[in-house]
């Protein structure tokens, strides 16, 4: 525990168990397309992770002031299950953004810009 730094920063443990690949095999995506905020979307969409073994990372309304308004969310499955997952909750999975800080290589940047 000696290499811990917290309040500084994150210690070592943390950063290794963040990089660590699930045990299940399973990968994060996105889902920002295909879901509202309605009774039926939602349950639909809960319903499928809570019974499929798929992990909610996070979910955010677009403005919860409207009713059906776009939801984005974050979901660890198989990738496997991603066809099930969209033709069953209506939702697109898309790949989580990659950032580079560090990077400056032109092989390192997404149309031009620095990544």
């Amino acid at each position: 525990m000696s290499d811990c730094k917290w309040p500084e920063g994150t210690c070592a443990c943390y950063a290794l168990n963040a990089s660590k690949p699930d045990p299940a095999g399973r990968v994060w995506m996105h889902c920002e397309e295909g879901l509202s905020m309605s009774k039926a979307s939602m349950a639909r969409f809960v319903m499928h992770c809570l019974t499929n073994n798929i992990e909610i990372g996070q979910i955010h309304p677009f403005n919860y002031h409207y009713p059906r308004c776009r939801v984005s969310a974050t979901v660890r499955l198989l990738p496997e299950q991603f066809a099930t997952f969209e033709s069953k909750t209506g939702g697109k999975l898309i790949e989580p953004p990659r950032i580079s800080l560090n990077s400056s290589s032109p092989a390192d940047t997404i149309e031009g810009r620095a990544t």
